[in-house]
């Protein structure tokens, strides 16, 4: 048994569709949900958040793609792409954790698959936020973005993560999905790779 207090544990509830034995998502005590201007509502720091301090850690319900494609447009855009076709969605009312920005100069970053960890030190009053394009390779949820930040990409898509400035940047913070695919590309462009050396 994993000695993590956050692992998923996926038991089979019918065909294709499974269910974490993290039911709701956890939130730090040191953050609260707060308006976050145009972008809607955040998770703000109530206090000095250290840098490697786990955050939130998402919970709800797993998936499948043929599912997933179904569901409203709400509940995929509050989700969190764990692998290839497998997504895990937050419940049907809203979470503190559901609502993490996305920022393209993110101060949090992706551990394991669920939990969201401070990459540096997070002031009082600052907003928690995330690049999503640490923990999802789909397109269900392209958007402009509006974090206002100088080096904002503008349109964030399913396909960032493959970004060479991103990939240098948030080396160590990407999800264990997005950390493979990762891999699995370096690997298919690698001409020693291919040449079996």
């Amino acid at each position: 048994m994993c000695e993590s207090a956050f692992a998923i544990l996926l038991v089979p509830r019918q065909l294709n569709s499974w269910e974490a034995a993290v039911p709701i998502s956890f939130i730090t005590s040191s953050a609260k949900v707060n308006s976050a201007g145009r972008k809607g509502r955040g998770i703000f720091a109530t206090s000095v958040i250290p840098a490697g301090t786990t955050v939130a850690a998402f919970g709800g319900s797993i998936t499948h793609r043929d599912e997933f494609s179904l569901l409203p447009e709400y509940r995929r855009t509050h989700s969190l792409q764990i692998d290839e076709d497998l997504f895990l969605l937050c419940p049907d009312e809203d979470e503190p954790a559901d609502l993490f920005n996305h920022s393209c100069t993110p101060n949090c970053g992706i551990g394991g698959n669920i939990l969201l960890v401070a990459m540096r030190d997070i002031q009082k009053g600052e907003e928690l936020s995330f690049d999503y394009a640490m923990s999802d390779a789909d397109d269900y949820d392209e958007f402009i973005c509006e974090c206002g930040e100088i080096g904002c990409r503008g349109l964030i898509t399913g396909a960032d993560w493959r970004r060479p400035e991103l990939q240098s940047a948030y080396e160590g913070w990407f999800s264990n999905y997005i950390s493979s695919k990762i891999r699995q590309d370096s690997a298919a462009f690698d001409p020693v790779s291919e040449q079996g050396i």
